[in-house]
């Protein structure tokens, strides 16, 4: 609202996450055909790698998320473009003293990273495969967020998709030096 009242403020760009897209029927009998930015993931369900944490920031970045667009649907506000990207795990190169979540999913097989493992066969139970991108790609998409003369609404933002046991096999084959889990 704040964003309305200043007067200034043409469009809000929200960095999502791809945890609010799951393809997941509502009833948790499988997933859909496809993912979209039509999809949204139900919060009625229970999942195998969750605990209350996860549980607690999908709802919360779902909701997050429903709300936001909805400002972009309201004629009292509509002079503001309401633009969200959902994006996959991010991976690529970092300035950060310490290893990103998004990085520590992608290496939890080869550190034995007991929650990372767990967030990464969660977020594989949610989306059904997961949806990777490269941090450049996503400073793409927010530039091209920026540029646009006109847009609003929700974009997706993945390269492509692997499952965990894609990735641990990479690291099998690559790296047999290193004890990659089983699973």
């Amino acid at each position: 609202m704040s964003c309305v009242l200043s007067r200034s403020v043409r469009r809000v760009i929200y960095t999502a996450s791809v945890v609010s897209t799951s393809p997941l029927m509502e009833d948790g009998s499988g997933f859909k055909d496809f993912i979209d930015e039509t999809c949204w993931t139900p919060l009625n369900l229970s999942y195998a790698y969750s605990n209350p944490n996860l549980t607690e920031y999908v709802v919360s970045k779902t909701l997050t998320e429903e709300q936001i667009l909805s400002y972009g649907t309201n004629s009292d506000i509509d002079e503001v473009e309401m633009v969200t990207l959902p994006l996959g795990v991010v991976g690529g190169d970092t300035f950060q003293s310490y290893t990103p979540l998004s990085v520590a999913l992608f290496i939890s097989s080869l550190t034995n990273g007991e929650f990372t493992y767990q967030a990464l066969r969660f977020l594989e139970e949610l989306v059904g495969k997961l949806p990777i991108v490269h941090i450049d790609d996503v400073c793409e998409a927010h530039i091209f967020c920026m540029e646009q003369p006109s847009i609003r609404g929700r974009f997706l933002c993945a390269n492509s998709y692997v499952s965990s046991s894609e990735i641990a096999d990479y690291y099998r084959k690559n790296y047999p030096e290193h004890h990659v889990k089983q699973e």
